[in-house]
């Protein structure tokens, strides 16, 4: 399974790697392709919650993928 770059081209899927710059500024924007003004998508896996609680088995997988995106630059 190919997980997605947290940050991609709109027009051909490329990483993008952004760096945040402040609170309220632009941020810095470094494209791996020629479409240098193209929009950037940010694809995420989502954890829904409700009322309940996660289990402790749910708590440690959420932990885990939070930490590999952290590390890879992919939405695990």
């Amino acid at each position: 399974m190919s997980y997605p770059w947290l940050y991609t081209c709109s027009v051909c899927e490329a990483p993008v790697k952004v760096k945040p710059v402040g609170l309220g500024e632009e941020p810095e924007k470094v494209f791996s392709c020629d479409h240098t003004d193209a929009v950037i998508w940010a694809n995420r896996k989502v954890t829904l919650r409700g009322k309940g609680e996660l289990s402790h088995v749910q708590k440690v997988t959420l932990t885990i993928r939070q930490l590999l995106s952290m590390l890879t630059g992919r939405s695990i």
